[in-house]
């Protein structure tokens, strides 16, 4: 599996673990990805880790991925962090998710964020 994707209804928040999407990887990522939106509520967060994938996304899969920035919008979504050790990384993510990415290196930095927005 190229990504893993974890609901935690308690903290109202969603966690992706990218480990190298391809294009043949995005229609079950955009079907989890919805999946997961109808378990949350408006004000969810989400945590999207790139540090264990080798590469950035290719133009083909950012742009396949490029709506579920809007999806995630339409939904509610309160804040969304990204855990990446990489400028290219970074770069991506806010291209093409614009306000939302958020970035730090570490997961629990990310976590912390997102946290002290409900506050």
């Amino acid at each position: 599996m190229s990504y893993t994707m974890e609901v935690n209804a308690a903290k109202n928040q969603v966690v992706v673990k990218a480990y190298g999407l391809t294009e043949s990887d995005v229609p079950s990522y955009i079907n989890d990805f919805e999946n997961a939106l109808k378990q949350l509520k408006p004000g969810f967060t989400g945590v999207t880790d790139v540090t264990g994938s080798p590469t950035v996304l290719s133009p083909e899969v950012a742009a396949m991925l490029a709506p579920t920035g809007d999806r995630a919008v339409e939904a509610g979504v309160g804040g969304w962090a990204y855990v990446a050790d990489s400028p290219v990384w970074k770069m991506q993510m806010k291209r093409l998710f614009g306000k939302f990415a958020v970035h730090f290196p570490t997961y629990e930095e990310a976590d912390a964020y997102l946290n002290s927005l409900g506050k």
